[in-house]
Parts: structure tokens; C-alpha cells; sequence
């Protein structure tokens, strides 16, 4: 649209529209027709619906984007004025951004990978990460090369990589937003939500754990120090002694295979019922023979 205001003893003799530097259309009410079309490739105006105050295009395409002229001549004083504006062809994503790469849960200590995509827009989609609605940091985007794809728009990637630390879990669970903008007539929006993983069996038990460390070990490799041989034999006496090379500990024979200390002393327990039981019987046997 061009608008413009004038003296009241004068009138418009002619209005002229430019793209950038060549005229597309007249608009001059005294002659007939009062309209004019130049042809520019790729452009098509619309001559019966256009006027002085209005230009219609058809068919637009991105060739159409630029800058656009309205030129207003004066009929008496031949005073002529010109404004010019910036139009923008656009093509809307089809759908939300989409967010790939992800697993369901994660550990802390995890390093998550992430990508966002917005397909085939014209311009290319501005695309930002959120973490918990905190605008993600710059040391974690990876940005991505834009795709130009075969109808002239465009595929923007943008990747996210951090290391999970316990901050970043809120009430068990990290959510993740991309959103797409494109100037300010389109934004949307995709978020997922990752929940943390059930810590291994070893660290909540801290088998082959140091206080306050990740690392888990191996059980056998804890008793590796301290060695007995297994040739470990008894001499003519019914005596066996070994004695470790490393650790100059002497063994008096060779030890009994016991599970744990509970079978242990499960099996003293029952050595010494079995023992006063014996006592007793043979209490009441000499009590019979006395009785006799």
C-alpha cells in the first residue's frame, strides 16, 4: 500500500511503483487505461486489481523478496515524492521443531548428545535450546550446516552436548525445549523430558568402593595382597605351615572353605549342641547303672 497527502488546489498526475531499480507498474488517472504493467521476470502483477494506492502480485515467489518503490507525481507543481519498504517472501515450517538423539534416562556423569531440526523454511528457522527453561550455554550448542533443499528453502540442525551433573536434575527428571523462530510471524516449540537412571547395585552397596569414590572393583581383586599357596600339603606330624612371600604371614595348616563368618558360627553352634546332648546321655546312663 502507498499512502500519501497533498495540497488541496493540487492532485496526483501519476503513481509508479519500483522493485528495486525498474518499474512494474503506473498508475496515471488521466489516460486510458490508466494502468501500465512492465514485465520483470518472475514478477506478476495483477492489473485489474491494482491502483494508485495498491499493488497485487500473483503466483509469489522468493525472487519476489526485496525492496519496494511507491513514486506520487504532482499534476500542477510536478512535486514527487518516493518511499520505500523491505518485503519479505516467507515459507512457514510445516511442522514443530523435532528433537532426536536422546535416550529415555540417564546417569549423572552421562554425556547427552542431542539434535534439533526444523525442516524447509525460507528463510532459515532461528533455532534456540532450553535446559530446565534456561536458555542452554554456548559452550554446550553444536551448531550445523543449513540444508539447502531442491524448492529453494532451507533444513536448520542446531545440536546439544553437555555432561549431566546432579544440578541439572529437577524433582528426578531434565527438560529439554527447542524452539523455532522465523523474523516474528512464526515460533513453536518441541520439549522432552529425561529422567534419571537407578544408580548401579554396586555403588548403592559400595562393593569394592573408596569413601566418596565412583570406582567400582573387582571383590577378588581385594584379596590378591595377601596370597596362600595352594600346594599347601600337611607333614608326616598331621602339621602344615605356609608362609607368604609378600606379607611374611605364617599359616598354621590349611584353613577350612568357609562361606562367611555366619556359617561359622552356625556350625560351632550345632558342634556344641551336639556335644552336650552326648553329655547328658551318658549323665542318665550312670545314673541307671548307680540306681542298680
Amino acid at each position: 500500500n502507498c499512502r500519501w497527502d497533498i495540497e488541496p488546489l493540487d492532485k496526483v498526475w501519476a503513481v509508479k511503483w519500483y522493485r528495486g531499480n525498474f518499474e512494474i507498474f503506473r498508475f496515471i488517472a488521466d489516460e486510458q487505461p490508466p494502468t501500465k504493467i512492465f514485465k520483470l521476470d518472475n514478477f506478476d502483477v495483477d492489473g485489474l486489481l491494482s491502483d494508485g494506492k495498491t499493488l497485487w502480485l500473483r503466483n509469489l515467489n522468493f525472487h519476489n523478496s526485496g525492496k519496494y518503490s511507491c513514486e506520487v507525481v504532482a499534476d500542477k507543481t510536478f512535486l514527487t515524492l518516493i518511499k520505500a519498504a523491505h518485503m519479505q517472501v516467507v515459507d512457514l515450517p510445516d511442522e514443530k521443531p523435532r528433537i532426536t538423539g536422546i535416550k529415555e534416562k540417564y546417569q549423572i556423569g552421562e554425556t547427552m548428545e542431542a539434535l534439533c531440526t526444523s525442516w524447509q523454511s525460507h528463510p532459515p528457522a532461528n533455532l534456540t535450546w532450553f535446559i530446565n527453561e534456561e536458555k542452554a550455554r554456548e559452550e554446550y550448542l553444536r551448531p550445523q550446516k543449513v540444508r539447502e533443499e531442491y524448492d529453494d528453502t532451507f533444513t536448520s540442525v542446531l545440536g546439544l552436548r553437555f555432561e549431566i551433573s546432579r544440578h541439572h536434575f529437577k524433582q528426578g527428571a531434565i527438560k529439554l525445549r527447542c524452539s523455532s523462530s522465523l523474523l516474528t510471524i512464526y515460533w513453536q516449540s518441541s520439549m522432552v523430558e529425561l529422567q534419571e537412571a537407578s544408580p548401579r547395585l554396586g555403588r548403592v552397596m559400595g562393593v569394592g568402593q573408596e569413601p566418596g569414590g565412583d570406582a567400582v572393583e573387582d571383590t577378588d581383586s581385594v584379596n590378591n595382597d595377601i596370597s596362600v599357596s595352594d600346594g599347601l600339603k600337611s607333614d608326616k606330624k598331621g602339621e602344615a605351615k605356609s608362609q607368604n612371600e609378600n606379607t611374611g604371614i605364617e599359616l598354621a595348616g590349611e584353613p577350612w572353605p568357609v562361606v562367611s563368618n555366619s556359617n561359622v558360627i552356625f556350625h560351632n553352634f550345632c558342634f556344641y549342641c551336639f556335644v552336650n546332648c552326648l553329655l547328658n546321655e551318658i549323665q542318665m546312663l550312670l545314673k541307671t547303672i548307680l540306681f542298680l
